[in-house]
């Protein structure tokens, strides 16, 4: 991330979960129309309802840097938990919840998490998608 952000948003929410909702309708406002919007309206939503499920916070805080370059960063905030965010163990808990932190893991750019007592964060990274990668999904005419 460059030092210089281009944009920073904050907003807070109730730890509910309507407001993972809100989170997300705000934070797609915010990016509509840039590369890897939805993948950051996901990546939000799972660490939002993370912090609802797990966390006793009265409060879910959200941070969003846009950088010059197209980066983004959102930081997550709430109260804190007895544990710090953690892949599941057994994959058959994975059958109905327990995927936010590999969504996040397989998603972000970069991601990590911080404790500040009585604070914690959960942030992630998303760069523009390499043309690259963007071409990968599509096949051209002709090619089999």
């Amino acid at each position: 991330m460059s030092e210089t952000p281009r944009r920073i948003e904050t907003a807070d929410f109730p730890a509910t979960e309507t407001s993972v909702a809100e989170a997300r309708r705000w934070l797609r406002k915010i990016l509509d129309g840039r590369p890897r919007c939805d993948d950051a309206v996901l990546l939000l939503s799972e660490a939002a309802t993370n912090s609802v499920v797990y966390t006793d916070t009265a409060t879910i805080g959200v941070t969003v840097t846009v950088e010059e370059n197209g980066d983004v960063r959102v930081e997550v905030a709430d109260e804190g938990a007895p544990t710090i965010p953690s892949l599941a163990g057994d994959p058959e808990d994975l059958k109905s919840s327990g995927r936010g932190i590999l969504l996040i893991r397989a998603l972000a750019t970069r991601w990590g998490f911080t404790a500040n007592p009585p604070a914690h964060t959960l942030w992630f990274e998303l760069s523009p998608a390499p043309a690259t990668r963007q071409a990968a999904h599509r096949t051209p005419e002709g090619a089999r």
